[in-house]
């Protein structure tokens, strides 16, 4: 519950590549360098809205919320469940090893965490399809650039939509 609206806070399921750092930074910058203008926009959001944080993308294997500090994010801003679980569907059945983000089932990631946590107003942001379950709810951005102005946009009106309870 948000503390100023009485309500469910807003969720974000974030990815990292392609959303916070992008192809187009990470040549300039180097392999793995958050984007500081990206960061900010996500960072902007979240405290606008009030939204709890949980990543969803690889660099969650380790624990990515110090790098995501540093860079921007607000300090209190992840869900105490602050990351999606990796699905056997996710990992190569031969390896072990972490699909690609093309390949893995992340929308089924974000769905298990979804309703683990009883969560009903989220937000993804991820540059890859996340299916059909997080139709309406889901901006993507392009890999090489970012959220734009109008990924702001939609995002700000995902994150404005209240959800409706019944009962």
């Amino acid at each position: 519950m948000s503390e100023r609206s009485g309500t469910e806070s807003a969720t974000v399921y974030l990815d990292v590549d392609g959303v916070v750092t992008t192809a187009g930074y990470q040549r300039q910058a180097g392999k793995d360098n958050l984007d500081p203008a990206q960061v900010a926009l996500v960072a902007a959001l979240v405290r606008e809205f009030d939204a709890r944080v949980v990543v969803s993308s690889t660099w969650r294997v380790a624990d990515c919320r110090p790098t995501l500090v540093e860079a921007g994010l607000p300090a209190d801003c992840f869900h105490p469940d602050w990351r999606t679980a990796i699905l056997p569907a996710s990992r190569d059945a031969r390896t072990g090893d972490m699909l690609p983000a093309e390949r893995a089932g992340r929308g089924d990631e974000i769905a298990d965490h979804v309703t683990r946590n009883r969560i009903t107003h989220y937000l993804v942001l991820d540059d890859v399809e996340v299916g059909p379950l997080h139709a309406g709810r889901h901006v993507r951005p392009d890999a090489e650039f970012g959220l734009s102005d109008a990924d702001d946009v939609l995002a700000r009106r995902i994150l404005s939509e209240r959800p409706r309870r019944d009962g």
